[in-house]
């Protein structure tokens, strides 16, 4: 076991940090992120809470349900387990300790650390001020700054993975760094739903050593309102198939709970033929929305949503865009046909978009960039499928325009 005066893993590489949180760090030069919590707050003091994190809709949790002092705070599915659950203790000075209802110990920086990327441990209380923490309360979402190094609570790489650490990082307001405080015991459609997002390299978030580059899932928080959560799932190169083969489904399912919405779009690479560990046939495709993305999210009392395959820029002889992978367009109609399932036609709408702005103004959509103009792609690109942030920004707004639109509750949530 570690003692207090060792290092944490404070050498971790930070250039991978995404640009979200770059950009959020700008935002709080200009405008302050440490405000004074409004007049309908968040939280309670003595009450016990699980912590929801806006960004991966996992759980706070301390691995290994450990008592022991030095244990790793993580993020993990939703048990409700005592591991899971805490509750803030008034420090004075505006400052909390976060105290973990299974060992009685309290949330601390490890070695007094003031570096991004340190560990995130229980510790016995000692009063140090890395053991205090500002509640940064919007009236939905809670934000903890280390009284020591300043450094918010933080999802470290902007995980979506069940068992990856949670650290400190510049405070910078980003969804990994905000955390919805669920009362034990509280019912569990309560209005705050999570969207989960399984989905390809069109809708992934990428860091910012890829910028320009971005995904539609990367931006759709923008517009939906503060009590609902994205949690994008989506990861390239993955078919409806492989997503569900590497265990990245159950990764969902396990966390997903009732009230809250699976997002699916996948088509791009279940069409590569040439790609056996991506191909799937269009009928097989179906077969695994119905069977595994539809009933997964239907018996844990979720909706499943289904989004058909997002436009490429792909256009006829008269600059009128087609329809891209239409196969599998066919078969996410054919479900909603047959069974009534919720639907996004993004394939018709971002058509529709595409044909609008037309073939020359969608480079500025998808990532066609010049060489030497991003360090990421010196030698230029043209790529008519993924795009660039601008597109992605589009896409998102398509794809919430396209929520408003459904008879569902989530419709309620878009801004």
């Amino acid at each position: 076991m570690r003692t207090p005066e060792s290092t944490g893993l404070l050498g971790a590489d930070l250039s991978r940090r995404t640009l979200f949180g770059l950009a959020g760090g700008v935002a709080a030069a200009a405008g302050g992120l440490l405000t004074a919590s409004p007049a309908h707050a968040a939280f309670r003091t003595g009450t016990w809470y699980v912590l929801q994190s806006r960004h991966s809709g996992l759980v706070l949790d301390i691995q290994g349900r450990s008592t022991s002092t030095g244990a790793m705070l993580v993020q993990w599915n939703r048990t409700d387990a005592t591991n899971q659950q805490f509750r803030f203790v008034d420090a004075g000075g505006g400052y909390y300790t976060i105290q973990a209802r299974h060992s009685n110990l309290v949330l601390d920086v490890y070695a007094k650390a003031t570096a991004n990327g340190a560990d995130i441990v229980q510790w016995s209380p000692t009063g140090g001020a890395n053991q205090q923490w500002q509640i940064v309360d919007d009236g939905t979402y809670l934000r903890f700054v280390n009284r020591n190094s300043g450094k918010a609570l933080d999802v470290w790489e902007w995980s979506t993975t069940p068992g990856d650490r949670i650290s400190q990082y510049d405070s910078n307001g980003g969804t990994n760094q905000q955390w919805r405080p669920l009362p034990v015991g509280a019912p569990p459609a309560d209005g705050t739903p999570t969207i989960y997002i399984a989905s390809d390299s069109t809708a992934q978030t990428y860091n910012s050593g890829y910028y320009p580059q971005m995904g539609w899932g990367q931006k759709l928080a923008n517009y939906v309102d503060a009590s609902t959560t994205v949690a994008n799932h989506a990861i390239g190169g993955r078919s409806s198939r492989s997503f569900i083969e590497q265990g990245r489904l159950d990764t969902i399912l396990n966390a997903i709970q009732p009230g809250d919405y699976l997002f699916v779009q996948f088509g791009h690479n279940d069409a590569s033929v040439g790609n056996p560990e991506r191909y799937t046939s269009p009928d097989d495709y179906k077969r695994y929305l119905r069977d595994n993305y539809m009933a997964g999210a239907t018996a844990r009392r979720a909706t499943p949503v289904l989004i058909t395959p997002v436009s490429r820029r792909d256009y006829d002889s008269n600059g009128q865009f087609r329809v891209s992978f239409p196969d599998y367009v066919n078969k996410v109609h054919e479900l909603v046909a047959e069974t009534g399932v919720a639907m996004i036609d993004l394939s018709a709408r971002s058509r529709a978009y595409l044909n609008s702005i037309g073939p020359e103004a969608a480079k500025g959509v998808f990532l066609h960039l010049s060489a030497g103009q991003y360090p990421a792609f010196p030698d230029g690109v043209a790529d008519n499928t993924h795009f660039q942030e601008y597109g992605a920004e589009q896409i998102a707004r398509i794809v919430s325009e396209g929520t408003a639109a459904l008879p569902l509750p989530i419709a309620d949530h878009v801004r």
